[in-house]
């Protein structure tokens, strides 16, 4: 047992005093030459990078434009923001309601008019309201005389 004591004291205890420096130099020709083929390197890629983009834009410039108002600088319009909402909400609201209640043509042409909301009702009540031909209301004719009850004759 006491042999793997001394080893243990042994392996953390350093053989040589270090003197709390590097004692050897880095290797200055390595980083020398690092840098130089490093500097090489991103001149020959700059120098690619304005070849490609020369012989691009001699390409480009010699194209016609893709359309004849791509020279023309078309600037946007300004924001259409509301400067009065609750005036315009007024508005609006009073066309709407002039449009319910009065009397206009929609389509002249088609002989399309408009009629107050009013009177439109009562007509509806008075007409009633459309039906495709062959439809009955409560469903089809054969449903309707299979539910009803027939009349007797007999006295």
């Amino acid at each position: 047992m006491s042999s793997s004591m001394d080893k243990m004291d042994k392996s953390h205890v350093p053989a040589v005093a270090s003197p709390g420096y590097e004692t050897r130099d880095a290797n200055v020709r390595g980083v020398f030459s690092f840098l130089v083929v490093l500097g090489l390197a991103l001149v020959f890629i700059a120098l690619l990078c304005w070849g490609l983009f020369k012989y691009f834009s001699a390409g480009q410039a010699t194209r016609a434009p893709a359309s004849p108002f791509s020279e023309t600088r078309q600037l946007p319009t300004g924001p259409q923001l509301q400067v009065n909402p609750r005036q315009d909400l007024l508005r609006f609201r009073a066309e709407q309601e002039r449009s319910l209640e009065s009397y206009s043509w929609e389509n002249r042409d088609a002989g399309t008019v408009r009629v107050p909301i009013e009177r439109a009702m009562e007509l509806l009540l008075q007409k009633g309201l459309p039906v495709a031909a062959g439809a009955s209301p409560t469903g089809t004719s054969s449903d309707a005389e299979k539910t009803a009850p027939k009349a007797s004759t007999k006295p």
